[in-house]
């Protein structure tokens, strides 16, 4: 366990571009691990959110998402512990393995700011101006050498990484009844999702999309139980 925790925080210092094990030994134990490492994390960043808005440092940012909701609890559970971590895992972790994906994820981010910042619909739609001028530079600038491109994206990749972390956790600020008006405070807001978004990152780059999967479908499980459960 220990030399996971080091590999983990090794790897968050310098993220790089790494080859996926072809045999994961012991692959249930592994996510397991992960999932303790996760909800050490969350619930140590849960606690720094609830002692910041305590001491009434930041705002309250009112009820959460799962107490406002309408939706039937099975249906709830499916979707927290299925379809939102396979959804999310594809946005988030599955173009970090692909330089041109990730172009898409860039314009699609500028896209969902602009979008929360102007509190409209219609700002989307510089999302495919961005991807275009983007993937023209690549195209023009980057593609024609292997070599360039591998170097280029080798050296930008830790930004990137960091990036998708940190766009994770501000997704999250919908989980919250007031979040979206305080996105200058997002990542206050969202230090759980935050390390947990860093350690599901870690996990896809070095074991493959479908462990960070199921380690964002475990993670989500424990909470959903409790809330299905409580009186």
């Amino acid at each position: 366990m220990s030399n996971l925790n080091f590999e983990l925080i090794a790897y968050l210092k310098n993220p790089y571009l790494t080859r996926i094990p072809e045999k994961i030994e012991h692959p249930f134990l592994l996510v397991f691990r992960l999932g303790l490492i996760c909800l050490v994390v969350g619930i140590s960043g849960g606690l720094i959110l609830g002692g910041l808005i305590g001491l009434k440092l930041i705002p309250d940012p009112g009820q959460s998402s799962i107490s406002r909701t309408s939706m039937s609890r099975p249906l709830l559970f499916i979707f927290a512990v299925f379809l939102g971590p396979l959804v999310e895992e594809l946005i988030f972790r599955a173009q970090l393995r692909r330089f041109s994906a990730s172009i898409a994820f860039v314009a699609f981010i500028c896209g969902a700011i602009l979008t929360t910042v102007l509190q409209t619909n219609w700002a989307f739609l510089i999302s495919p101006f961005v991807f275009i001028f983007l993937y023209l530079i690549y195209r023009y600038k980057l593609a024609g050498s292997v070599t360039v491109k591998f170097q280029f994206w080798e050296r930008i990749f830790p930004w990137h990484f960091h990036l998708t972390a940190i766009c994770f956790a501000l997704v999250h600020l919908s989980n919250f009844e007031n979040g979206t008006g305080m996105l200058s405070l997002g990542l206050l807001y969202t230090l759980p999702q935050l390390g947990v978004g860093l350690i599901l990152g870690y996990t896809r780059m070095n074991y493959g999309l479908k462990y960070s999967y199921a380690l964002h479908a475990l993670y989500n499980l424990g909470p959903m139980l409790l809330f299905l459960y409580k009186p």
